[in-house]
């Protein structure tokens, strides 16, 4: 791509960081999709993958130090939140405690959020959707309308929230590891 002048040299971090990134995110969404056939709960899963997706692409999370941790963590908590929803899905309390757990962890989330001089815009925008995500949630619940795809996105959403409170300090890993990349080179 530098060779044939469609991206200039100092681009190419970038570019790399990127693909590997899209590669990564393939593998690990590969496998979930598998598992899911597998587990016969592909609707729960897309609720869940896009849930998770969707929160964390605003609000940000932590990230595992290696794509190996990283898979085995992301593939690990989707199973887990799969085989709860196929056991469990129609204990009523379960959906009172799953969205207790992320209503308390959106809590702590904003409060860290504003306690921190400077936030992020996608970080007040994600946080302005997790509460009205919460809404929908406490109102389906509290009309005891339970399903199992309501139960992955609610799973989806709290592990999105859990990573986020674990995040501790912002956490955009594309970004700090592209201006690493650079000052190294410099």
């Amino acid at each position: 791509m530098v060779h044939h002048k469609v991206i200039m040299q100092k681009e190419l971090s970038i570019i790399q960081y990127g693909l590997k990134a899209m590669i990564e995110t393939s593998i690990i969404l590969s496998t979930m999709i598998i598992f899911s056939i597998f587990m016969g709960c592909f609707l729960e899963a897309l609720a869940w993958v896009g849930t998770v997706f969707f929160i964390r692409s605003l609000g940000g999370g932590k990230h595992a130090r290696t794509f190996l941790q990283c898979y085995f963590i992301s593939v690990a908590t989707f199973v887990f939140c799969m085989l709860s929803i196929h056991y469990f899905q129609h204990q009523f309390l379960l959906y009172k405690i799953i969205w207790g757990a992320a209503l308390l962890m959106f809590v702590c989330s904003l409060v860290s959020l504003c306690i921190r001089a400077r936030q992020e815009k996608a970080e007040k925008i994600g946080a302005l959707i997790n509460s009205f995500l919460l809404l929908a949630y406490s109102l389906l619940i509290f009309r005891h309308i339970t399903n199992p795809i309501l139960l992955a996105s609610l799973l989806g959403l709290t592990v999105s929230q859990a990573s986020s409170f674990w995040k501790g300090k912002p956490n955009h890993q594309c970004n700090s590891n592209y201006k690493i990349s650079l000052e190294s080179k410099s």
